[in-house]
């Protein structure tokens, strides 16, 4: 038996618990459930990254089966394509691509941003075949979450103080929930493996077990000609059936990194700033809780994608 295997197996089957655990398909329907998700794949990476990629894999491994024998095989199988195997690819792609880069932090910066960018794809991907999987036809699709949609609605009674809307307007609300809902909740996936990638990284690097030096996520910048793939995803999210759903996906983390790429000019700019805490908290509350101010951050991170703001700050 290698060396720290046994560890590793422990500690992979506790992560997997860990997942299955925060994940909510064993506890649903509360709030708390609702947010422990947010972050249900970070045991996972912080066991790829800290003991090895494969270990993180065995682990979102237990995490599908312990959700299985519970909750059965469709939440297994979204636990196994949105986290088990992102983690596994993030952590892998990370440890082959950030070990030879030491000493190279602007090189860095763009592999950061490649593996965003291929996360993007792999959800965006992985949303349109499951599509495929539930309903070949479009069309179909969205009417079974449109029954879906209306039958929510009926168990937790229509807004207004318990007046029924005019049917038009409801419809209208229907329309736009069966429009958005694949497409916010891919990028609810995505949010979520960056946020457990970015917190994975922190625990693993604190406890001295990161196998490369950590990136300065200060500097994550998306590659050469990211506007270019946003405005053909855009183009495609105006079609109809699993080519727009493919498109708005895209589109919308294309958009959400990009808001975080005018995020980390933010943060580099700042630097030696007497108020820069105040000033970044104030940033990030204001982006959580009115979210408008995300399309200031937005045209700063197109931007500095052609101009690069902060050369010569770092």
């Amino acid at each position: 038996m290698p060396p720290g295997f046994a560890q590793a197996l422990i500690v992979a089957i506790i992560a997997g618990f860990g997942t299955a655990l925060l994940s909510g398909f064993l506890t649903p329907g509360t709030m708390q459930a609702a947010l422990l998700s947010l972050i249900a794949p970070t045991p996972l990476l912080i066991v790829g990254f800290g003991w090895h990629p494969y270990a993180g894999a065995l682990a979102g491994l237990c995490a599908a089966m312990i959700v299985q024998s519970v909750a059965g095989t469709p939440p297994a199988m979204a636990i196994a394509a949105l986290f088990s195997l992102p983690v596994f690819g993030l952590t892998w792609l990370a440890e082959a691509r950030f070990a030879p880069l030491s000493g190279r932090p602007e090189r860095d910066g763009i592999e950061t941003g490649r593996l965003i960018l291929i996360l993007i794809s792999y959800i965006a991907v992985a949303f349109v075949v499951a599509g495929l999987i539930l309903e070949p036809d479009f069309a179909a699709l969205q009417q079974r979450i449109r029954r879906s949609v209306e039958a929510v609605f009926g168990m937790i009674g229509l807004p207004g103080g318990g007046r029924a809307l005019p049917p038009g307007d409801m419809a209208r609300i229907f329309d736009l929930m069966v429009a958005i809902i694949m497409p916010v909740s891919a990028l609810i996936t995505l949010v979520t493996l960056m946020a457990s990638a970015a917190i994975g990284l922190f625990v693993a690097d604190r406890s001295r077990r990161l196998v490369f030096i950590k990136p300065d996520l200060r500097r994550f910048r998306l590659p050469g000609g990211t506007l270019i793939l946003l405005g053909l995803a855009l183009l495609a999210s105006m079609r109809d059936g699993y080519v727009g759903l493919f498109g708005s996906i895209m589109a919308l983390g294309l958009l959400f990194a990009l808001i975080l790429q005018g995020l980390a000019v933010v943060h580099v700019r700042t630097i030696g700033m007497e108020s820069r805490g105040f000033l970044l908290t104030a940033i990030w509350a204001a982006l959580i809780v009115f979210g408008l101010p995300a399309l200031i951050f937005l045209v700063i991170g197109m931007i500095d994608h052609i101009t690069d703001f902060r050369r010569g700050r770092l």
